[in-house]
């Protein structure tokens, strides 16, 4: 299996038919500051609206600082048409011992509906468990949000079930979805 750390200094580039999933930059500012600022966006995500263009060059500084130092880092999803980066998915909390790991992903309400974010989420898959060598992937979303969980179940990820209660988030408690894909099955799948 590849090491956290070198899989964030070497953030691989993943491309799809209609994706590049590489490093954010610095450069990217104005793309990752539109769908953040995005109150429809971010209504399901534990982090609110960015505010200003400094809060997410902030985000984007401290996401730089990640890959440089190997502990953290998403992919920007370019898309190839408009070369504009128009989400993120992240592969975050990898466990080596238990070969697990955690999907998040955020896509631009102008991209909605088009089947973007499970086309994303299936390469990080292929990624995870055919180049990383993880057995299992998780995924959590709000129980509201039913748009998470359908990209979840189109990429092959199953329900497991409800955590309620689960984080204070947003000035309440939120119950999540947990969502999970073995990658024996995930390849099985791919081979059929």
């Amino acid at each position: 299996m590849i090491e956290p750390e070198e899989i964030y200094r070497h953030l691989a580039t993943l491309e799809t038919e209609r994706l590049i999933l590489r490093k954010l930059t610095l450069s990217d500012l104005e793309d990752v500051f539109a769908y953040s600022s995005d109150e429809v966006v971010t209504r399901h995500l534990r982090w609110g609206p960015h505010e200003t263009l400094a809060q997410t060059e902030r985000y984007l500084r401290d996401v730089l600082e990640g890959y440089r130092e190997g502990r953290d880092g998403p992919w920007g999803i370019e898309h190839r048409e408009t070369g504009k980066v128009i989400g993120a998915i992240h592969l975050f909390s990898i466990q080596p011992l238990h070969k697990r790991a955690e999907i998040g992903f955020v896509l631009s309400r102008d991209y909605w509906k088009r089947g973007l974010a499970c086309e994303a989420l299936a390469r990080v898959l292929c990624f995870a468990f055919e180049e990383v060598g993880l057995n299992r992937i998780e995924g959590y979303c709000l129980l509201e949000n039913r748009a998470g969980e359908r990209v979840m179940e189109k990429a092959g990820m199953q329900r497991e079930g409800v955590l309620w209660d689960y984080v204070y988030q947003k000035g309440a408690f939120r119950s999540f979805s947990v969502y999970a894909v073995l990658g024996r099955e995930w390849i099985d799948r791919q081979d059929r």
